[in-house]
């Protein structure tokens, strides 16, 4: 295809499809080639501070394929077509990516901040609380609900297929991301308030999503996922070191727990290890035990990092994890696995645990929260 009449049918594309926000736009819907995705891969992989942002795959469906890294590692995908979202395992992005037509497709790389990349990551997992026209639900009962309970909360306003996310931290209007570049924002104006001007445009039709809560799931595979593993899988449909015939046998599981079988085995594709090793490992049901990375950004280890296997204790002595300050019980709180989320307990110490500056006793934790210990406050992150 000729580059004129590449660029006409982009265009077309891009008016069929939905369109979300973008910050710092390091490839902009480049014809897709094997060739090019390798590139980005390398672009993402090297980058300093590690990247956070999206990979995003258009195409004549028409569709939205999305690859999400969080801190320079895979976390997340999904799908929007059809006016729906669908949350993806990586390994089924990796499928659908090997199985289109290069010719139909083209590609984006964006980096953004850590908020837009929740909200998207979000909006693609999570059904709302409320999904409706803004002519048909009091939006600004809504916020004044969301401002009474002090908590995160997103709201997606979708208009003309531009989809625009408005972030409200402890219940007050923070960050607004706009797809809809031709919204001239007002001036003087508060998150909550803009956002209220903009829910209520003249003789046009808003949709309103409404997501209480801003917890999104890391995808089951992304840990077992590096470069290499990444760009085999974009370019056959099973990663590097997994013969085509087991993951026709065991596919990786496409992130809904509804739909793993009872008993069903899940092979992972770990780049150290031959197909036949993992294959054993996988029969004796030897699960790879999840670990995270634990930084510390105040007390008296500020800028230590710290690789944790779960499950982990923390405390004074005697415990996986040991900080050394009297404020801190001798074994003060765990971290654990339970039903496939990750969760922080405090184990009836003197002083509290707390997340997010919220005393807890047990709470499920998302990559960036922040942990407080006594005096050490730890940030959490994919290893």
């Amino acid at each position: 295809m000729e580059l004129t009449n590449y660029a006409a049918a982009c265009y077309t594309q891009n008016m069929n499809n939905y369109q979300f926000p973008r910050q710092k736009v390091l490839c902009d819907e480049k014809p897709f080639s094997r060739k090019l995705l390798h590139s980005l891969l390398k672009t993402v992989y090297a980058a300093s501070p590690p990247f956070t942002g999206y990979l995003e795959i258009a195409n004549d469906e028409p569709s939205l394929l999305f690859l999400f890294f969080f801190n320079g590692a895979p976390y997340a995908a999904g799908r929007y077509g059809d006016c729906k979202p669908i949350s993806y395992s990586i390994q089924k992005f990796g499928e659908q990516l090997a199985r289109s037509a290069e010719e139909s497709m083209s590609v984006t790389l964006c980096e953004t901040d850590p908020v837009l990349l929740k909200s998207m990551v979000l909006f693609l997992q999570e059904e709302p609380a409320v999904k409706a026209p803004t002519s048909l639900i009091d939006i600004e009962c809504i916020v004044r609900q969301i401002g009474e309970v002090g908590a995160d909360a997103m709201i997606a306003l979708c208009r003309d297929k531009k989809i625009n996310f408005f972030f409200f931290k402890d219940g007050k209007g923070a960050l607004a991301h706009y797809s809809d570049l031709s919204y001239e924002r007002p001036e003087g104006m508060t998150v909550d308030e803009e956002m209220l001007l903009y829910a209520f445009q003249p003789k046009d039709k808003v949709q309103a999503f409404i997501f209480r809560d801003m917890v999104t799931t890391m995808a089951e595979d992304s840990t077992l996922l590096d470069k290499d593993s990444l760009d085999k899988l974009f370019s056959v449909g099973y990663p590097k070191n997994r013969r085509r015939r087991d993951a026709e046998i065991s596919p990786m599981p496409d992130g809904n727990p509804k739909n793993r079988r009872r008993g069903d085995t899940e092979i992972s594709p770990i780049s150290a290890m031959g197909g036949v090793e993992v294959l054993v490992k996988a029969l004796r049901q030897e699960p790879k035990l999840p670990s995270f990375v634990l930084s510390v950004e105040s007390g008296p280890l500020q800028g230590e990092r710290f690789t944790v296997t779960l499950p982990c204790v923390i405390g004074r002595k005697d415990c996986d994890l040991i900080l050394d300050d009297q404020r801190i019980s001798r074994r003060h709180a765990e971290l654990k696995m339970l039903d496939n989320k990750l969760i922080i307990e405090d184990l009836a110490s003197k002083n509290g645990t707390k997340v997010n500056g919220e005393t807890i006793s047990k709470k499920r934790l998302v990559a960036n929260d922040l942990i407080s210990i006594g005096p050490i406050n730890l940030r959490i992150s994919p290893a």
